[in-house]
């Protein structure tokens, strides 16, 4: 699989050891190695269990493997070593490391005896970034968790969905990949830091409190006005909540501002409903949330969402799409930007993609398919025995 990127590394020359499994921690392992940076992934002699997790793909040679697994781990080599017989290869593996990442549970850490303080006295100017659900330390140190629990404890999920329902959690694994994106960010901060002086550093991650980190603002508003977020009502004005309005095989969202207020939306629908009195105050919409949305379920009768959400931008009208996978995938403007990597052989017996490499990347960095399960061991343990 190649992508048409050109020498674009900001990270070049940055050895990065992972030391992990699942998601968050082998995520930010990648998306250093999409910057740039030399990636090892260490694994126990069992692999790293996403490796079995489906669907999975068929390679060019007939080989089964993991679709999740391959869009973790591209651009990396990969060692297999037993933490309980092997520990002194892993030693030196870390001596020549500017970034170790281990994750993504405390369980991890104990499996490897990887002690982050006396690693920083070995190797002073060593980044060392932990993973877990509730850091290290504290009463909570021991717990295990789950993207479910992670958005509950982290208060995400105290206002999502609507009143008269249950909360409802963001779709699939949201979480780890926002706290995978956070750990990526703080590894590049430690090496700068470190490149620049400061030395060396422990970076203690906890993913419930990366789920706390979007409540930016709900903690100001309860703390300055005394508000408390909460659900939304099942029935609430379309122009200030942004809810979703169905509109053919889709949805889209549509909100007032200063420069185009319902009498513009009046005016691009062709619909002197929305100039009713009643919806000239956003108190006035909400007291009459029903009667709009149904002025707005007929504008919208029989219309593409995509090409809405099109023609009301060039209108000036703040309207937003939401769209399928399958939408994404034909999105002109994703295919644009280069949103998306061809991956090698086929998936379902048909040809497969994955989100590209982060956006400024696009088109700069060559993506090398994910290794095997110790595809590097020759060459890398090879290496620590002649190198100093």
């Amino acid at each position: 699989m190649t992508g048409a990127q050109a020498a674009v590394t900001p990270l070049d020359g940055v050895r990065v050891l992972e030391v992990g499994r699942g998601r968050s921690t082998p995520f930010a392992a990648r998306v250093l190695a999409d910057l740039g940076a030399d990636v090892t992934k260490v694994e126990s002699p069992e692999g790293d269990p996403t490796r079995g997790i489906a669907p999975h793909y068929v390679t060019d040679s007939g080989e089964e493997r993991g679709a999740l697994f391959e869009y973790l781990n591209w651009n990396k080599s990969a060692i297999s070593l037993d933490p309980a017989t092997q520990r002194g290869e892993l030693d030196r593996l870390i001596a020549r490391t500017d970034v170790l990442l281990v994750g993504d549970d405390l369980a991890q850490l104990r499996r490897w005896r990887l002690d982050p303080d006396g690693l920083l006295d070995a190797a002073p100017d060593l980044v060392v970034v932990t993973v877990t659900p509730y850091g290290t330390t504290g009463p909570k140190a021991e717990w295990v968790a789950t993207d479910l629990t992670m958005q509950a404890g982290g208060g995400v999920m105290a206002f999502s969905g609507t009143s008269d329902r249950e909360p409802l959690k963001r779709g699939l694994f949201a979480t780890t990949y926002e706290v995978g994106l956070t750990v990526a960010y703080v590894a590049e901060v430690g090496v700068y830091a470190a490149r620049e002086g400061a030395g060396g550093t422990f970076a203690d991650v906890s993913m419930s409190e990366c789920v706390s980190s979007e409540l930016v603002m709900t903690v100001p508003e309860y703390t300055f006005a005394g508000a408390i977020s909460a659900r939304r009502r099942a029935t609430v004005d379309p122009f200030s909540a942004g809810a979703p309005l169905a509109v053919g095989d889709g949805f889209v969202t549509v909100q007032t501002n200063p420069q185009s207020g319902p009498a513009k939306f009046a005016e691009f629908f062709g619909e002197d409903r929305f100039n009713d009195p009643r919806f000239a105050t956003a108190e006035g919409r909400s007291l009459h949330a029903a009667e709009l949305e149904q002025v707005f379920t007929e504008a919208l009768a029989g219309q593409d969402p995509r090409d809405f959400f099109a023609d009301a931008s060039r209108f000036g009208l703040l309207t937003g799409v939401l769209q399928s996978a399958d939408q994404l995938l034909t999105s002109t403007q994703l295919a644009a930007r280069h949103a998306f990597v061809e991956m090698p052989g086929t998936l379902g017996g048909k040809p497969w993609r994955m989100p590209s490499v982060l956006p400024g990347l696009r088109g700069a960095v060559t993506v090398r398919p994910a290794p095997a399960l110790g595809e590097d061991n020759a060459r890398l343990l090879d290496l620590q025995a002649v190198s100093p």
